[in-house]
């Protein structure tokens, strides 16, 4: 029975070559397309799921919130993860906090090699306790314990040591600390929410802040981790109100909250402030993988039209089959077999065009994914499901709709009318052009908002503003005459100095405005800057002065504020804030001036009340001062770029140079857009693409059972453009009905969407008739080309035989 399907089956195929390429591509392009995707989220889905204990492991949440305005922060102060393990060692087995100073750049020296390092954090001994990482030398149960110790992976070990083996050697810190190599780990995963190179035991820290840990309930620079016992984390965080009240600050503890974050949500679900790195959105993967499954069934509803608009063909062998006894079952069998030899033809090419495909995507998407993923074997039998499943759905109403045909009616030539009907086929035209139409109205708002986010005024000017990391460099300590010699440059229009990135991040500080009570201080957005600040970022003073050098009091006695600042404390006017206390924990400062409002992080969160604060005394300025902005003409920027190096070099300084453009800076916070353009521009196309594939081959079929009418019309008289017009208009109405409802669909979706920013492009109405006008164009070339074929068609050659 098997052979005699398998004959039968390919005997058909070969029969409707077209029809078979038409569906074998299609399939295997939606097949390919949704395994793609597929892979790219799973990928994003497993981000921290390699460790063994990954479902009880949490972040803890600090919230500061003073009537609206503080900060949802992924760290908390240093007290607070052994105070918690002490006060609930029933509900925590462990914890372990993650610092890096709040530095962007760490200097690592070894012999001759020399490299400002990026990921280089200190952990308490209980860190690969909590987290599990492969070990390829030393224990992971005491590689910090010791102080001065520090694990390293693979990459360092080959970067600083070469083939030397690395353990029980030495790296100098910062040019004051020798660090002891204690272990080498694998290189950290990729779908890790943090990536490190260098994890030095936290007790290391004591000698950077004369001896002991810092113990202040008020700064928060730890990420903190728990591991808590199985089932106990809500009973857990019923605990941190009282918790709260008990060790916080009298101050503060009525504005202060925490919660538990889980490990597995932070890559996808997390947008706190001060991330160790930018999180993806989950909301970003179900946008992908609802267009891969529209993808996938678009692909099927092509071997649907086809399969039953095909099937008059097969009206004589269907009948014969049952004259001579042929069991229904028997006909489900065989159709369902001939629908999943296509399906699983397919699935071969789809690995192709996966194989093919699979590095465009990880350019993309920055990833590293592999064909070898799917020798997984539950990933292969996902694969082989979706083959099975496919071929099943898209062969299971042909093999229904095909066998039961009545032969008596087939034998009586009435066929036609048990076929007339093309309302199920017309629905599907309908509904894979409305999913086209979606789509395309979708990625063309997707591609507006990223060129939104890119281009916005964000209240100052990013372009042509060269950023210098100097944090515990020798410029943070000299940095008055580095902005010197710098200003001597020719194309170097102004120099100013910073503690966080204008636009991607800043810190909170205590402030208390005028008229609140003594001892209630505000928790404040805010950047702690110096001189020209404003002038090299082109940031408005809408009101009084900025700072200036020549007022020696205003390190002291000076501060600014926004204009969402003036609105939150209620003041009536930008020139009323001006003279008013604004004090800090440094001394009773007053605003001086009113700047305009800014985003001083991405356009996804709104801008609100902001302080710019100026340093001089030395030791603050050497912990705050941690970029040097530097804005220069855009002519010959190369030429000045090496003049700022060779001033760098003068400067004393042991580091290498390094440095990036704001702007490029701040456009890396929209990949995640970006990507997502991308991917929905390919894949819409690939929707596109394979939706029109079935038009073509349906408006060929449909065409072709016509040639007998064409005839017949053209004999007496019907032009060719009458029988165009025939032959093409069911699709265009077709079209039609799908754009009335497309576009709702879409102007919901895109509304929901544009809820995650602060800051969207509005929803364009251009787009809504670039979908519909797309989707029509492509109709039209197709059905008239089509049509227009068949009317050129000589009517002897069609009814000579009649």
């Amino acid at each position: 029975m098997f052979i005699s399907y398998l004959k039968i089956a390919f005997r058909n195929l070969l029969k409707h070559r077209l029809y078979t390429l038409i569906n074998i591509a299609g399939l295997a392009i939606g097949i390919a397309s949704f395994i793609l995707i597929w892979l790219y989220i799973l990928d994003e889905l497993s981000y921290d799921r390699y460790h063994k204990h990954a479902d009880n492991i949490y972040r803890l949440v600090n919230i500061y919130d003073f009537e609206g305005v503080g900060e949802e922060s992924a760290s908390c102060p240093f007290p607070v993860a052994w105070t918690l393990k002490n006060e609930y060692p029933g509900m925590i087995k462990n914890v372990t906090r993650v610092f890096n100073r709040q530095v962007p750049r760490t200097l690592i020296r070894h012999g001759d090699k020399v490299f400002n390092e990026r990921r280089f954090f200190f952990a308490d001994s209980t860190f690969f306790e909590v987290f599990d990482y492969s070990f390829i030398k030393g224990d992971p149960a005491t590689a910090l314990d010791e102080i001065n110790a520090v694990v390293i992976t693979e990459s360092m070990a080959a970067k600083y040591f070469g083939d030397e083996n690395p353990m029980g050697k030495t790296i100098r810190f910062e040019n004051f600390l020798d660090l002891k190599v204690t272990g080498v780990i694998r290189d950290v995963p990729h779908n890790s929410h943090f990536l490190f190179d260098f994890m030095a035991s936290l007790t290391t820290v004591r000698q950077l802040f004369g001896g002991i840990m810092p113990s202040t309930w008020v700064w928060n620079p730890c990420w903190t981790y728990l591991l808590v016992e199985k089932g106990m984390a809500s009973s857990l965080e019923s605990e941190f109100t009282s918790f709260v009240q008990k060790y916080f600050y009298d101050a503060e503890k009525d504005n202060v909250s925490m919660y538990l974050q889980p490990l597995v949500d932070i890559h996808l679900k997390s947008r706190l402030d001060y991330e160790i790195e930018p999180n993806n959105n989950i909301t970003y993967l179900r946008i992908l993988g609802a267009i891969a499954c529209f993808l996938l069934i678009i692909a099927i509803i092509n071997y649907l039209n086809l399969a039953t608009a095909t099937s008059a063909g097969r009206a004589g062998e269907i009948s014969v089959k049952k004259v001579f006894g042929a069991l229904r079952t028997q006909l489900i069998y065989q159709f369902l077999f001939e629908s999943l030899l296509v399906s699983f033809m397919a699935l071969v090419f789809s690995l192709v065009i996966i194989e093919i495909l699979l590095p465009t995507l990880n350019i993309f998407s920055g990833k590293d994914l592999h064909l070898t993923l799917l020798l997984n074997p539950w990933y292969a039998l996902a694969v082989l499901g979706i083959g099975l499943f496919t071929g099943l759905l898209s062969g299971f109403y042909p093999a229904f709709f095909l066998s039961s045909f009545d032969p008596v009616a087939i034998m009586k030539s009435r066929l036609i009318e048990v076929t007339r009907s093309g309302t199920a086929r017309r629905i599907l035209v309908i509904f894979q052009f409305a999913i086209s139409i979606i789509l395309i109205i979708i990625t063309l708002s997707i591609f507006n908002q990223t060129k939104y986010l890119k281009n916005a005024d964000t209240g100052f000017n990013p372009q042509d503003v060269v950023v210098l990391p100097v944090s515990g460099s020798s410029i943070s300590r000299n940095y008055e005459t580095f902005k010197k010699e710098l200003l001597q440059i020719p194309n170097v229009i102004s120099v100013t100095a910073f503690d966080d990135i204008p636009g991607v991040s800043h810190n909170t500080h205590e402030f208390r405005p005028e008229n609140f009570p003594e001892e209630k201080w505000q928790f404040f957005p805010a950047l702690v800057v110096q001189y020209d600040f404003l002038k090299t970022l082109e940031i408005e003073l809408v009101a009084g002065r900025d700072f200036q050098e020549k007022m020696k009091t205003d390190p002291q006695k000076a501060i600014l504020i926004n204009e969402s600042m003036v609105r939150h404390i209620g003041w009536k006017s930008n020139e009323e804030a001006l003279g008013k206390k604004f004090s800090s924990l440094n001394g009773q400062e007053r605003i001086i001036g009113v700047f305009r409002d800014f985003n001083v992080t991405s356009l996804h969160e709104p801008s609100g009340p902001f302080v710019l604060n100026l340093k001089e005394n030395p030791n603050e300025i050497r912990f705050f001062l941690k970029y040097v902005g530097i804005r220069i003409s855009p002519e010959d920027q190369r030429k000045t770029l090496a003049r700022i190096e060779e001033e760098w070099k003068q400067a004393g300084t042991d580091r290498p140079f390094e440095y990036f453009f704001l702007e490029n800076e701040l456009e890396q916070l929209y990949k995640d857009e970006e990507v997502l353009g991308q991917l929905s521009f390919v894949l819409t196309a690939i929707i596109i693409f394979i939706a029109m594939l079935g038009l073509f081959g349906l408006a060929a079929f449909m065409a072709e059972k016509r040639m007998k009418e064409i005839g017949i019309r053209k004999v007496f008289g019907a032009d060719e453009s009458s029988l165009v017009s025939l032959l093409s208009r069911e699709f265009l109405a077709l079209v039609a009905i799908a754009t009335v409802i497309a576009w709702p669909v879409a102007y919901l979706l895109i509304d929901e969407w544009f809820h995650y920013f602060a800051h969207h492009a509005g929803i364009h109405l251009m787009n809504f008739i670039w979908g519909a006008l797309i989707a029509f164009v492509l109709a039209v070339i197709i059905a008239v080309s089509r049509a227009y074929r068949a009317a050129r068609t000589n009517p002897v050659e069609i009814i000579k035989y009649e």
